[in-house]
């Protein structure tokens, strides 16, 4: 654990070890959330870097068919 200093105009730096936790490097954006006294930091990522993360042969699927797939699977748990 590594303490920081806020500056006068609010601002901090964070340790790299956080940075590092983050894989955040110069550029990328952070999001902040906050839940009463607590903070939650996140890397800001575009939905492009999804791409893969979920093994797929098949054609690509238009968003009509994603909505479909989604309602369907929604409505089968509903049923449960």
């Amino acid at each position: 654990m590594q303490d920081v200093t806020i500056s006068p105009e609010g601002q901090i730096t964070l340790p790299k070890e956080a940075l590092e936790a983050l894989s955040a490097k110069p550029g990328d954006k952070l999001r902040f959330f906050v839940y009463g006294n607590k903070v939650r930091i996140l890397t800001v990522r575009p939905v492009s870097w999804l791409h893969g993360a979920l093994p797929y042969d098949g054609p690509p699927k238009s968003l009509e068919e994603m909505d479909e797939a989604i309602t369907q699977a929604v409505t089968e748990r509903a049923l449960r």
